[in-house]
């Protein structure tokens, strides 16, 4: 569903009015602070919980480890 803001700013659009910056600024602030909010929220959750994290990167880490290298390389040998 569209955000009330949006629907602000199509309505004022089809009402004619030419001048939407501060519609557009308003809609855009809140969004901006949305995000910020999502954000701190999952910072939060790592600074409370760190060994969920660090066992997500052992389990990356040991992964990519276990792979054997290939030599990929051409010595001009057939």
């Amino acid at each position: 569903m569209a955000s009330p803001a949006s629907l602000d700013i199509v309505n004022a659009l089809f009402a004619g009015q030419k001048d939407l910056s501060d519609l557009v600024n308003v809609a855009m602030h809140d969004k901006a602070l949305e995000a910020i909010q999502q954000k701190k929220q999952e910072v939060g959750k790592q600074f409370l919980n760190p060994e969920a994290e660090a066992e997500g990167e052992e389990e990356d880490s040991e992964e990519q480890t276990s792979e054997e290298p290939t030599d990929e390389t051409d010595n001009g040998e057939d």
